[in-house]
Protein backbone atom coordinates (compact mmCIF):
# COMPACT_ATOMS: atom_id res chain seq x y z
CA UNK A 1 0.00 0.00 0.00
CA UNK A 2 0.77 3.05 -0.90
CA UNK A 3 2.73 5.45 2.25
CA UNK A 4 1.47 9.03 3.01
CA UNK A 5 3.06 11.34 5.40
CA UNK A 6 0.28 13.16 7.73
CA UNK A 7 1.67 15.64 9.89
CA UNK A 8 -0.54 17.19 12.80
CA UNK A 9 -0.50 18.04 16.32
CA UNK A 10 -1.94 15.20 17.99
CA UNK A 11 -1.76 14.05 21.45
CA UNK A 12 -0.68 10.49 21.61
CA UNK A 13 0.16 8.29 24.37
CA UNK A 14 0.82 4.41 24.03
CA UNK A 15 -1.13 1.28 25.54
CA UNK A 16 -3.31 2.68 29.14
CA UNK A 17 -4.52 5.75 27.02
CA UNK A 18 -5.61 4.31 23.91
CA UNK A 19 -8.92 3.66 25.83
CA UNK A 20 -9.44 7.44 26.47
CA UNK A 21 -9.49 8.08 22.01
CA UNK A 22 -5.32 8.32 21.53
CA UNK A 23 -2.22 6.20 20.86
CA UNK A 24 1.11 5.97 19.62
CA UNK A 25 2.83 3.53 17.57
CA UNK A 26 5.66 1.72 20.27
CA UNK A 27 8.14 2.93 17.50
CA UNK A 28 7.44 6.47 17.27
CA UNK A 29 6.60 5.71 13.64
CA UNK A 30 3.56 7.77 14.71
CA UNK A 31 0.36 8.82 16.76
CA UNK A 32 -3.30 9.74 16.79
CA UNK A 33 -6.22 10.79 18.32
CA UNK A 34 -10.23 10.44 18.07
CA UNK A 35 -11.73 13.79 17.90
CA UNK A 36 -15.29 12.72 17.29
CA UNK A 37 -18.26 10.35 16.11
CA UNK A 38 -21.17 12.27 14.28
CA UNK A 39 -23.90 10.39 12.59
CA UNK A 40 -26.51 11.24 10.39
CA UNK A 41 -29.62 11.31 13.45
CA UNK A 42 -29.51 14.11 16.07
CA UNK A 43 -32.06 13.17 18.99
CA UNK A 44 -34.87 15.91 19.46
CA UNK A 45 -33.58 18.93 17.84
CA UNK A 46 -30.87 20.40 15.30
CA UNK A 47 -28.34 20.15 18.52
CA UNK A 48 -29.01 16.99 20.18
CA UNK A 49 -26.70 14.28 20.54
CA UNK A 50 -25.77 12.46 17.63
CA UNK A 51 -28.06 8.87 17.63
CA UNK A 52 -28.00 5.42 15.35
CA UNK A 53 -30.98 4.18 14.35
CA UNK A 54 -31.92 0.69 12.89
CA UNK A 55 -35.71 1.29 11.69
CA UNK A 56 -35.83 4.59 10.42
CA UNK A 57 -39.63 5.94 9.58
CA UNK A 58 -39.30 9.07 7.13
CA UNK A 59 -36.06 9.15 5.28
CA UNK A 60 -36.59 7.82 2.10
CA UNK A 61 -35.20 4.73 0.89
CA UNK A 62 -32.63 5.02 3.97
CA UNK A 63 -34.76 2.67 6.05
CA UNK A 64 -32.22 0.63 8.26
CA UNK A 65 -29.27 2.72 7.25
CA UNK A 66 -26.98 4.99 9.56
CA UNK A 67 -24.48 6.99 8.40
CA UNK A 68 -21.07 7.48 10.58
CA UNK A 69 -18.30 9.60 10.50
CA UNK A 70 -15.25 9.22 12.65
CA UNK A 71 -12.95 12.45 12.95
CA UNK A 72 -9.23 11.72 13.99
CA UNK A 73 -6.14 13.15 14.14
CA UNK A 74 -2.92 11.19 13.00
CA UNK A 75 0.89 12.32 12.75
CA UNK A 76 3.76 10.18 11.17
CA UNK A 77 3.96 7.69 8.21
CA UNK A 78 0.28 5.59 7.67
CA UNK A 79 0.00 2.70 5.55
CA UNK A 80 -3.90 2.05 6.53
CA UNK A 81 -6.22 1.79 8.91
CA UNK A 82 -8.80 -0.51 9.78
CA UNK A 83 -11.55 1.06 11.46
CA UNK A 84 -14.92 -0.19 13.23
CA UNK A 85 -17.54 0.57 15.53
CA UNK A 86 -17.28 -1.50 18.90
CA UNK A 87 -20.39 -2.44 21.07
CA UNK A 88 -21.02 -1.71 24.78
CA UNK A 89 -23.36 -4.33 25.37
CA UNK A 90 -23.76 -7.70 25.15
CA UNK A 91 -20.48 -8.53 24.21
CA UNK A 92 -20.79 -7.86 20.28
CA UNK A 93 -17.34 -6.69 19.76
CA UNK A 94 -16.87 -8.82 17.04
CA UNK A 95 -13.38 -8.17 14.76
CA UNK A 96 -16.13 -8.26 11.96
CA UNK A 97 -17.30 -4.69 12.74
CA UNK A 98 -14.10 -3.49 10.72
CA UNK A 99 -13.17 -1.90 7.30
CA UNK A 100 -9.86 -0.85 5.96
CA UNK A 101 -9.05 2.08 4.69
CA UNK A 102 -6.20 2.90 2.60
CA UNK A 103 -4.64 7.04 2.65
CA UNK A 104 -7.12 7.49 -0.88
CA UNK A 105 -10.33 6.92 1.49
CA UNK A 106 -9.34 9.25 3.82
CA UNK A 107 -10.65 12.47 3.73
CA UNK A 108 -9.04 15.60 5.19
CA UNK A 109 -11.12 18.38 7.25
CA UNK A 110 -7.97 20.98 7.54
CA UNK A 111 -5.20 21.34 10.24
CA UNK A 112 -4.23 17.52 10.09
CA UNK A 113 -7.76 16.21 10.89
CA UNK A 114 -9.17 13.47 8.89
CA UNK A 115 -12.86 11.86 8.80
CA UNK A 116 -13.43 8.08 7.51
CA UNK A 117 -17.30 7.86 6.48
CA UNK A 118 -19.52 5.00 6.03
CA UNK A 119 -23.00 3.38 6.28
CA UNK A 120 -23.64 1.13 8.82
CA UNK A 121 -26.52 -1.47 7.74
CA UNK A 122 -28.79 -2.04 10.54
CA UNK A 123 -30.75 -4.67 7.54
CA UNK A 124 -28.14 -7.46 8.88
CA UNK A 125 -28.63 -10.10 11.93
CA UNK A 126 -29.01 -8.47 14.85
CA UNK A 127 -29.90 -4.83 13.47
CA UNK A 128 -27.08 -2.30 13.73
CA UNK A 129 -24.61 -4.44 16.15
CA UNK A 130 -23.08 -6.26 13.53
CA UNK A 131 -23.31 -4.18 11.02
CA UNK A 132 -21.94 -3.88 7.09
CA UNK A 133 -19.85 -0.94 6.45
CA UNK A 134 -19.83 0.75 3.39
CA UNK A 135 -16.60 3.02 3.54
CA UNK A 136 -16.73 6.63 1.51
CA UNK A 137 -20.64 6.53 0.57
CA UNK A 138 -22.26 9.62 -0.55
CA UNK A 139 -22.63 12.29 2.23
CA UNK A 140 -26.39 13.22 3.97
CA UNK A 141 -27.49 15.54 5.84
CA UNK A 142 -28.19 15.66 9.69
CA UNK A 143 -31.50 14.99 10.22
CA UNK A 144 -33.41 15.55 13.73
CA UNK A 145 -35.36 12.09 15.24
CA UNK A 146 -37.50 11.23 17.74
CA UNK A 147 -36.16 7.72 19.04
CA UNK A 148 -37.81 5.04 20.81
CA UNK A 149 -36.66 1.28 22.15
CA UNK A 150 -33.17 1.58 23.11
CA UNK A 151 -30.52 -0.70 22.31
CA UNK A 152 -27.05 -0.29 23.46
CA UNK A 153 -24.12 2.00 22.38
CA UNK A 154 -21.61 1.49 20.51
CA UNK A 155 -18.02 3.08 20.36
CA UNK A 156 -14.84 4.02 17.79
CA UNK A 157 -11.60 2.03 17.16
CA UNK A 158 -9.10 2.76 14.46
CA UNK A 159 -5.96 0.08 14.20
CA UNK A 160 -3.22 2.23 12.61
CA UNK A 161 -0.77 0.40 10.48
CA UNK A 162 2.80 2.47 9.46
CA UNK A 163 4.59 0.21 7.77
CA UNK A 164 6.94 -0.72 10.60
CA UNK A 165 4.19 -0.98 13.47
CA UNK A 166 0.67 -1.47 14.87
CA UNK A 167 -0.89 0.51 17.48
CA UNK A 168 -5.02 0.68 18.97
CA UNK A 169 -6.63 4.19 19.08
CA UNK A 170 -9.84 3.33 21.49
CA UNK A 171 -12.78 5.78 22.15
CA UNK A 172 -14.41 4.17 24.89
CA UNK A 173 -15.73 8.23 26.12
CA UNK A 174 -16.81 8.45 22.80
CA UNK A 175 -19.96 6.23 22.51
CA UNK A 176 -23.25 6.33 20.36
CA UNK A 177 -26.06 5.57 21.53
CA UNK A 178 -28.56 3.13 19.24
CA UNK A 179 -32.24 2.67 19.25
CA UNK A 180 -34.61 0.48 17.63
CA UNK A 181 -37.28 2.50 15.76
CA UNK A 182 -36.68 6.43 14.78
CA UNK A 183 -38.87 8.63 13.19
CA UNK A 184 -37.26 11.68 11.07
CA UNK A 185 -39.00 14.91 12.19
CA UNK A 186 -36.68 17.55 10.31
CA UNK A 187 -33.68 17.74 7.91
CA UNK A 188 -30.88 20.38 8.57
CA UNK A 189 -28.49 21.90 6.36
CA UNK A 190 -25.72 20.53 8.42
CA UNK A 191 -23.15 17.95 6.65
CA UNK A 192 -22.09 14.76 8.38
Amino acid sequence: MKKMMMAAAAIGMTGILASCGSGEAPDGSAKGSIDSVRTEYRMGSATGGFVACNNIVGNGSRTQQTQVAVRFTLAGTIDSIKIGLKGNTDGKRDQNFTATATGQQLVEIGNGSYKVLFNADAGTEDGLLPQSIIVNPVGVKVKVVTATNFLGSFYPRIDVDTGTANFPIIALNKYTNVYRDCTVTATTNEDI
